[in-house]
C-alpha cells in the first residue's frame, strides 16, 4: 500500500477561510471554479455567493471521489502511480475561530482508493464518478482534459477532528528531508512542499 499527501481546500490566496474550532472540529471549504456556474456544477452561497465551487475531494457523498489533472498538471504527476489499495491523505490550511491563534495545516480526511478512472477525454457516461467536481465541470461545458478520478471505499471520510500537521509531523513522515529556512515560517515551508501531491516514503 502506498500513501499520498494532497493539499486541498481554500488557501492563503483566497478570501474565504476554512474554520477550525477550539475542540478540533472544522469545516473544509472548497475553492471556487474559474468558470461561471452551470448545472451540474455546485454552488456554496454562504461562502462563495453565486460562484461555482470545486468540491474535491467529495468525501461525504454515497460515492466518495477525488480528481486531479495527473497527466497535465505537474503538481499531480505522482498520483499516476496510485492504485486500488492505496490511500490519499488530505491536508488543509485551517483558520482557528479563536482570533488569538494563527492558521496552520491539518490532516482533515482520507480516501482509500478502490478504483481509478484515468485520462478522461470524453464523457464516460453514468457511473460512480458522476458527482466528482471534474466530471461536473466538464459536463457543464469545460474541456475533458485528461483528468483522473479516484474512487474511495468505506474507509474514505472527513475526520471528525482535524489532526495537526506541523514541522514535527513533516520531519517524521519525510525523514527530515525538508529545508526549514529561517527566512520562512513553518506554514510557508509546509505550503511550499505540499503544493504538489507527495508520495510518502515507504516506512511512513
Amino acid at each position: 500500500m502506498a500513501a499520498f499527501l494532497a493539499n486541498v481546500g481554500v488557501n492563503a490566496s483566497h478570501r474565504v477561510r476554512s474554520p477550525l474550532d477550539d475542540d478540533g472540529r472544522f469545516r473544509l471549504l472548497p475553492i471556487p471554479e474559474t468558470r461561471p456556474w452551470a448545472p451540474p456544477m455546485l454552488r456554496l452561497p454562504e461562502a462563495w455567493g453565486d460562484r461555482a465551487v470545486h468540491l474535491d475531494p467529495d468525501l461525504e457523498s454515497s460515492s466518495p471521489t477525488y480528481g486531479d489533472n495527473c497527466r497535465r498538471a505537474g503538481r499531480a504527476f505522482s498520483l499516476r502511480r496510485a492504485a486500488p489499495g492505496d490511500v490519499i491523505l488530505f491536508l488543509a490550511r485551517l483558520h482557528p475561530t479563536n482570533g488569538g491563534k494563527q492558521p496552520a495545516f491539518f490532516l482533515v480526511g482520507e480516501l482509500g482508493v478502490t478504483d481509478v478512472l484515468p485520462d478522461v477525454t470524453r464523457d464516460p457516461g453514468p457511473g460512480w464518478w458522476d458527482y466528482n467536481a471534474h466530471v461536473r465541470r466538464s459536463r457543464a461545458g469545460a474541456p475533458w482534459d485528461s483528468f483522473w478520478v479516484f474512487r474511495g471505499g468505506p474507509s474514505s471520510r472527513l475526520y471528525e477532528r482535524a489532526l495537526p500537521f506541523s514541522r514535527a509531523e513533516a520531519d517524521r513522515l519525510f525523514g527530515g528531508a525538508w529545508h526549514w529556512r529561517p527566512t520562512r515560517t513553518d506554514l510557508q515551508t509546509i505550503g511550499s512542499y505540499t503544493r504538489a501531491v507527495r508520495r510518502l516514503p515507504e516506512p511512513a
